[in-house]
């Protein structure tokens, strides 16, 4: 990717993607918008190839790809007060806004590239998807743990179910804690014991290509413990509610709900 990247909308995803970037030599320059100014000053602060800008069109004067990464409903608001040349790709991270949409707030028509990057990209292991495909794009998020490229931008979309799974899933893992807890366990030991049971499956899918099928069926025996939990909490009904409640997520991303 390009040798200076701004970015607008310091969050949390924006902040991962620096400190990914900054953890190798061979690192851009990063120009930060303001607004989150505390995020932005403490990344500054911490890597030396981190700058902070006076405005967002500061930004957008000083790099060659800018990364769009506010939230949906700010977009219009944002853009609104930039000028942004033909000449500059427009990385969008921005969640259910579709190029459609975005093409309009951008008259002088630079290229725009569509990401979803992930938390993990803060240690290069977070997967983004990217649509429509751009060689440099996909270059600098592989550095970062690896890129996938939709066909279509529905193919795209569909990708943002499954990141609203994150915190469903720490749910689950609180569940566990919580029974823990209610069988006598302190509430720190009980975390204890399922972070570490966790990681380590965390470990397992970073350091092996099996399957999921193939994953369930070596950590389950034919009428083991496993297979009990398995067959009476992930049964058939439940499968069904998560596909249903990824449906909507998916309806809400597209409009189509």
């Amino acid at each position: 990717m390009a040798s200076t990247i701004g970015i607008i909308g310091v969050g949390e995803i924006a902040s991962a993607i620096v400190e990914g970037a900054c953890a190798g030599d061979d690192r851009p320059d990063f120009f930060l918008s303001p607004r989150n100014a505390e995020r932005s000053a403490k990344l500054a602060s911490d890597f030396d190839r981190v700058e902070v800008c006076e405005s967002n069109q500061d930004v957008i004067d000083r790099s060659e790809h800018v990364i769009l990464a506010v939230l949906p409903q700010q977009t219009e608001t944002v853009l609104a007060e930039l000028n942004i040349p033909a000449d500059r790709t427009v990385v969008s991270a921005i969640a259910g806004v579709s190029v459609e949409e975005l093409s309009p707030l951008l008259p002088q028509t630079p290229p725009i590239v569509r990401v979803i990057p992930l938390p993990p990209v803060r240690e290069r292991q977070g997967v983004t998807a990217v649509y429509p495909a751009h060689p440099e794009v996909e270059e600098f998020f592989n550095v970062l743990g690896g890129t996938v490229v939709a066909d279509t931008e529905r193919l795209f979309s569909t990708l943002s179910a499954p990141t609203a799974t994150m915190s469903a899933y720490y749910a689950y893992l609180q569940t566990i804690a919580d029974w823990l807890v209610s069988q006598g366990w302190d509430q720190a030991d009980a975390d204890r014991i399922v972070r570490g049971q966790f990681a380590g499956l965390g470990n397992k899918l970073a350091a092996t290509d099996s399957s999921f099928a193939d994953l369930v069926t070596g950590h389950e025996t034919p009428g083991g413990l496993n297979e009990m939990l398995h067959h009476e909490w992930m049964n058939e009904d439940n499968s069904a509610a998560l596909s249903a409640s990824l449906d909507r997520v998916f309806a809400r991303v597209t409009g189509t709900d």
